[in-house]
C-alpha cells in the first residue's frame, strides 16, 4: 500500500513539473539557428571589404557591387527584424490559452523555416563572386518573409483581441 502511495506521489510531482515546463514562457527573441543569424553586417565598410575580397574589379564596379551586397544584407536584416516583431505578437496572442502547445508550435515553425532554407538552397548553384553573398541573403530573406507572413496570418486569424 505504501509503495502505491509513493508511486502516486511521484507521478503527481512529475506531472506537475511537466505541466510547469510546458507552460514556461517562450523567449521574446526567436532563435532560428541559421548561420550568421542576427549578425549580418550591412555597413558600407563591411560590404566594400567583402567585394574587394572576392573580386578584382575596378573602383566603380567594386563600389556598385558593394551597394548591391549592402542592399541584399539590408533586406535580410529588415526581414529578420520584422519576423522578430511578429513573433513577439504571436506569442503574446497565443500564450494565454493553456490548451495550446505553443512551444511545440514554435519548434515546428523552426523546422518549417529550416526546410524553406534547405529547399531554396537546393535550387541554386550558389553563384560566384558577390552573388554568393547576395543569393545567401536573398534566400534567407525569402524564408524570413514567408515565416513572417505565416505568423502574422495565424495571429490575425486566431487572436480574438485583434478582431475587435
Amino acid at each position: 500500500m505504501q509503495r502505491h502511495l509513493v508511486f502516486a506521489a511521484l507521478v503527481a510531482v512529475t506531472a506537475a513539473g511537466a505541466a510547469r515546463a510546458e507552460r514556461a514562457p517562450l523567449p521574446q527573441q526567436l532563435t532560428l539557428g541559421y548561420d550568421h543569424e542576427g549578425k549580418v553586417d550591412a555597413s558600407a565598410a563591411a560590404c566594400l571589404a567583402y567585394v574587394k575580397e572576392v573580386t578584382e574589379w575596378g573602383k566603380a564596379e567594386t563600389e556598385k557591387g558593394a551597394r548591391e551586397v549592402c542592399a541584399a544584407r539590408k533586406r535580410h536584416i529588415d526581414a529578420y527584424n520584422a519576423l522578430q516583431a511578429t513573433y513577439r505578437e504571436f506569442i503574446k496572442a497565443f500564450s494565454t490559452d493553456r490548451r495550446l502547445d505553443l512551444a511545440g508550435s514554435v519548434a515546428a515553425f523552426k523546422v518549417l523555416f529550416k526546410a524553406c532554407l534547405d529547399h531554396k538552397f537546393g535550387l541554386t548553384t550558389g553563384g560566384h563572386n558577390i552573388m554568393i553573398d547576395i543569393i545567401e541573403n536573398d534566400i534567407t530573406t525569402a524564408c524570413l518573409v514567408l515565416g513572417n507572413s505565416l505568423l502574422k496570418d495565424e495571429t490575425a486569424k486566431y487572436n480574438p483581441l485583434l478582431k475587435q
